[in-house]
């Protein structure tokens, strides 16, 4: 058994990586004047939205976010309304840099014939979407 039979965990940027970036402040506008119509202010990224539907439905998808949590049910409601996929959302993370750190699987573990590579970051240009060919 490879990599590529492993199920995977997809760790996914909501704004300006699957969504138009906004800040808090921008969100919080929406809100107090569009009310619960609000999630339709939201620009998908196209190619990102695809590139989530490209993803075997066995892998698992955490979406990560800087917004508020205050802003949970419009978020949840924009997600819901463009059919994004996902497992879990983290929010209230900080606007830095997110760093995911895994061991190496070695020979055998998985049935892999080489030690196995279990970590990958990949920074995608902001409000360009996934380019699906700069995956491993």
């Amino acid at each position: 058994m490879e990599q590529e039979s492993l199920n995977k965990t997809w760790f996914i940027d909501i704004d300006g990586t699957i969504f138009k970036s906004r800040n808090d402040e921008q969100l919080d506008e929406a809100i107090n004047s569009m009310g619960d119509k609000s999630h339709l202010s939201e620009e998908p990224i196209k190619k990102s939205v695809e590139f989530i539907q490209s993803i075997p439905i066995n892998d698992t998808i955490v979406l990560t976010t800087a917004r508020d949590s205050r802003h949970k049910e419009h978020t949840l409601k924009m997600l819901n309304h463009y059919k994004i996929r996902y497992d879990r959302i983290l929010f209230d993370l900080r606007a830095g840099a997110r760093i995911l750190i895994n061991d190496i699987k070695p020979v055998g573990i998985a049935g892999n014939s080489e030690p196995l590579k279990m970590a990958y970051a990949i920074n995608v240009e902001r409000n360009e979407g996934i380019p699906i060919e700069s995956f491993p």
